[in-house]
């Protein structure tokens, strides 16, 4: 299961397309994936320019990479996946750009949960890793395969971490394992260098070694 964000932002995106491909695994439908479709910024619309035009000029070079085909993918992802007991979706089960966090007020988490008939739920978006209880459902965020970092906001300039995250999650006992695993931050960053990835170097310089 993939909780969206696959391919904007990174200099892998036709890589990472052809992997999901390949695991013909369900796919949700993120605020990035909505982003590279339809270059709307959304919820995350910035006042500022220079980031704006770096942010599109990574979209348009991502769109390149993807093609036709690879857009298309993107297209049939799911807002919301069913397994079992558990609701997987990429912010929360109405949204895929609404911000929830381990301090997030109750009242807030269960609004989100409202219309939400599941004993779980999976989301992705904020990038990091942790679980609540909220009334009989257990909310969980997996983390990020590809950006994890430590934020204050969701836009903050602070490195990456050189880890892969996930979860393993029984829907039947609904037990939840996070995982964490390294990755060889220079073998990417010399993928990145021979793609030309836009902004290659203040991207570069975010990475923890």
């Amino acid at each position: 299961m993939s909780l969206g964000d696959v391919a904007q932002g990174g200099p892998q995106p036709r890589e990472c397309v052809d992997l999901l491909q390949e695991l013909d695994c369900p796919c949700v439908y993120g605020n990035s994936d909505d982003y590279l479709l339809t270059l709307d910024f959304g919820a995350e619309e910035t006042e500022d320019e220079e980031q704006r035009q770096r942010l599109l000029t990574t979209a348009h070079w991502s769109r390149e990479q993807l093609g036709s085909d690879g857009l298309a993918f993107l297209r049939r992802f799911e807002p919301t996946v069913n397994a079992g007991r558990l609701v997987c979706c990429h912010a929360t089960p109405s949204s895929n750009e609404d911000v929830i966090l381990p301090a997030t007020p109750l009242e807030d988490v269960e609004r989100a949960l409202a219309d939400a008939d599941a004993d779980a739920v999976a989301t992705g978006h904020v990038h990091l890793q942790w679980l609540r209880r909220v009334g009989r459902v257990l909310w969980f965020s997996v983390g990020s395969v590809g950006l994890v970092w430590e934020h204050k906001e969701p836009l903050d300039r602070v490195p990456f971490e050189p880890f892969s995250e996930y979860a393993l999650v029984d829907d039947e006992n609904l037990a939840v394992e996070f995982r964490r695993i390294p990755f060889d931050v220079e073998e990417l960053i010399s993928a990145a260098r021979a793609k030309d990835f836009p902004g290659f170097d203040r991207w570069a310089e975010l990475w923890k070694r």
